[in-house]
């Protein structure tokens, strides 16, 4: 974990926060629920845990937002990072723009992945965590998936074979949240005690 400043975090949070809300606003769409739970989730990630370089994608720490229609917090965070210039999300979802619905790393080479359909996101990291302790890479691999998401038995293929694996260089963190885009968990399909 690097040093960090919790008031400097808050800072962060509250500005992929504001890129988030400023976004929908001039552009009318975006999914701002899941993004905004997830604004916090993604400062402490690249500011205080992740040994995140943009410049190198190859040796840096990789984070996959398992579910990416929460992009616009993934692009806040970049923006926050300096990755990105702010005036560059008012093109969001726009055909052509660097900023579609759900991240394109071909767009974007700050981005470890593509993401899109709900319950790849702990697939494709357990994958990326297996490469990276095969070649011996020091990396980690951090996902973020959805409480909703847990519903897609993929999540639970992929957390078995992480474990038998034993990929202490992968971390998965659930935006428990309560919430899908149906209504809540338990009126969908409840969850238990996760």
């Amino acid at each position: 974990m690097k040093p960090f400043d919790r008031e400097a975090l808050e800072r962060s949070a509250f500005h992929i926060r504001s890129n988030i809300v400023r976004t929908i606003a001039s552009n009318g769409e975006g999914h701002a629920g899941g993004a905004l739970s997830a604004a916090d989730i993604l400062a402490v990630l690249y500011f205080a845990v992740m040994d995140y370089d943009p410049e190198d994608p190859v040796h840096r720490d990789k984070l996959l937002l398992s579910g990416g229609h929460k992009c616009l917090a993934l692009y806040g965070a970049m923006v926050e990072l300096g990755v990105l210039e702010p005036e560059l999300l008012k093109t969001y979802n726009q055909l052509g723009t660097l900023f579609p619905g759900h991240p394109d790393a071909t767009k974007l080479p700050c981005l470890d992945f593509s993401t899109g359909s709900l319950g790849q996101g702990v697939s494709i990291a357990t994958g990326m965590a297996l490469g990276a302790k095969t070649a011996k890479k020091n990396l980690h691999v951090y996902t973020l998936l959805g409480d909703g998401e847990l519903q897609e038995g993929q999540v639970w293929e992929a957390c078995t074979a992480a474990a038998h694996y034993g990929l202490d260089n992968l971390t998965v963190l659930i935006d428990n949240n309560g919430l899908q885009i149906d209504g809540t968990n338990d009126e969908v399909m409840s969850l238990g005690n996760l």
